[in-house]
């Protein structure tokens, strides 16, 4: 594992020609070159936030000691931890000790990035509201800083004393910006998580089962890396410890106002709804889900175990199965994958019955949610009904509503048959003579508009026999019927 010191000197501010300003006393810089002094503790700022972000602390499985030398043990990635040691670990043969990194605490601390652990855990209300650590800062010199409460007065005296001596006080610092990153990583996990499922209680978790579920990789790098198509060991990956998780959850429900807990039960805020108090019901399905989650690790881990005991069983009858000692190895794994079997089939048991339980919750639930809704609607429906006037009364409205129905339309008919007007019978009798005989008078015509070789066709067709009397056809045309019976005469 890379130690901090070379994990500082390898970020990109950390060059040849800048390490020697970032290890000396640069904290003299603050007048006469206030420029130059916070750039080198944004620097230091920078590098140290990613350490505590990047940096996983190797640990010897076998003994529990810590890693090689030089390296540094933590177990926090939302806390840093300010002394001796720390200074220890950037110490450089080539560049000695870094100075001025007193100044860095002391900047942070006052420009609301670091706050001591003690008071963000303890404090009451919004650490962005009016946090009582918060200094007042005025005029040029740090030294005349003013303090509301008298504890952080006497905490800042230690850092002016320690910076007099070139150290660092023993202090554990909440590194605000790693809390405020993995809130939001823990908040959207959540949200995806409950998006997941169906139960009701989707945003109800113990504080065991977060920790579970959402530590590791706090910070959602390993999600990013994986994206890319980089692999990534799970050792490499930071893990919330303990006091981060408190640390975290203290900011998700005080200062976001996100969830709300009750000491081993949290509850986030899921959607657009308020946040209500946790229920005893809620209580006792997060405790049945945690219970569930916790069979199925179970359930793995029994599992690996016995599909590791029967390979091992498998090499030990391979090498020597008339050997007595290798049988005695061989027959003690098959043993133990006997007994993770078991537990495997006891835990699925147990795991079955608590989701029977859990489902049953669930149902009485919808019923009880039901029965609220009905008893909620009983009284706006007897407030209508009440409004409308009954029954009875209805039925006297439509009653009412056929009678005017029908009168409108008696009266209707009787405005129509006043407003019709009186029609002479004689005058369309007229009428129709008239149109009758205008219709006459232009068939003739259309007959007299034919023309003289249609005709002469017609006449050399026909016979004597079809020739119809001409007198009764043409009366007042005498010059037509001698034109006409020559003709026919001669057919």
């Amino acid at each position: 594992m890379m130690s901090l010191l070379d994990f500082i000197l390898s970020q990109p501010s950390f060059t040849e020609t800048r390490i020697p300003s970032l290890y000396s006393d640069f904290r003299r810089l603050k007048d006469s070159n206030p420029d130059g002094y916070e750039a080198n503790v944004n620097v230091w700022k920078i590098a140290l936030i990613n350490a505590t972000r990047t940096l996983v602390p190797k640990t010897d499985k076998e003994d529990g000691s810590a890693g090689s030398a030089g390296s540094v043990v933590r177990d926090d990635v939302l806390v840093i931890h300010s002394g001796s040691k720390l200074l220890d670990s950037l110490s450089s043969a080539k560049w000695g000790r870094p100075l001025g990194l007193s100044a860095v605490f002391e900047e942070q601390a006052a420009q609301h990035r670091f706050v001591p652990k003690s008071i963000f855990l303890a404090q009451k209300f919004s650490i962005y509201k009016d946090p009582q650590w918060r200094v007042i800062k005025y005029g040029s010199s740090m030294a005349r800083w003013a303090f509301r409460d008298t504890f952080v007065s006497e905490y800042y005296q230690t850092l002016v004393s320690w910076r007099k001596k070139d150290g660092l006080p023993e202090a554990d610092y909440v590194i605000l910006e790693n809390v405020e990153a993995a809130a939001k990583v823990l908040l959207s996990r959540v949200k995806a998580a409950s998006q997941r499922t169906t139960l009701k209680f989707a945003g109800v978790y113990t504080v065991e089962m977060i920790k579970d579920l959402f530590s590791v990789d706090p910070f959602g790098t390993a999600s990013i890396n994986m994206a890319d198509g980089n692999d990534l060991n799970q050792n490499d990956v930071p893990i919330l410890s303990d006091l981060d998780m408190s640390i975290l959850i203290k900011h998700i429900t005080r200062d976001m106002q996100q969830a709300v807990s009750s000491g081993t039960i949290i509850k986030f805020k899921i959607g657009s709804e308020a946040l209500t108090p946790i229920s005893e019901e809620e209580t006792t399905v997060a405790k049945l889900c945690s219970m569930i989650h916790q069979l199925d690790k179970r359930v793995s881990t029994q599992h690996s175990q016995a599909i590791a005991s029967r390979q091992k069983s498998a090499e030990y009858i391979s090498k020597r199965p008339q050997t007595e000692h290798y049988k005695n190895l061989a027959l003690a794994e098959l043993k133990k994958s006997k007994v993770a079997e078991s537990t495997i089939t006891k835990s699925m048991k147990y795991k079955l019955q608590l989701e029977t339980l859990l489902e049953n919750i669930e149902s009485a639930h919808d019923n009880l949610e039901m029965t609220r809704i009905m008893e909620n609607s009983l009284p706006v429906l007897e407030q209508l009904n009440k409004r409308v006037g009954g029954a009875d009364k209805v039925a006297d409205l439509v009653e009412q509503v056929q009678q005017q129905a029908a009168e409108t339309a008696e009266i209707g008919r009787i405005i129509n048959e006043a407003t019709t007007g009186q029609v002479d019978e004689e005058d369309i009798e007229d009428e129709y003579a008239r149109l009758l005989k205008e219709e006459s008078g232009q068939n003739t015509e259309e007959r007299a508009e034919v023309s003289g070789e249609d005709l002469a066709d017609l006449l050399a067709k026909a016979t004597l026999q079809d020739v119809p009397d001409i007198e009764d056809r043409v009366d007042d045309s005498k010059v037509k019927k001698e034109e006409l019976k020559p003709a026919a005469v001669e057919n």
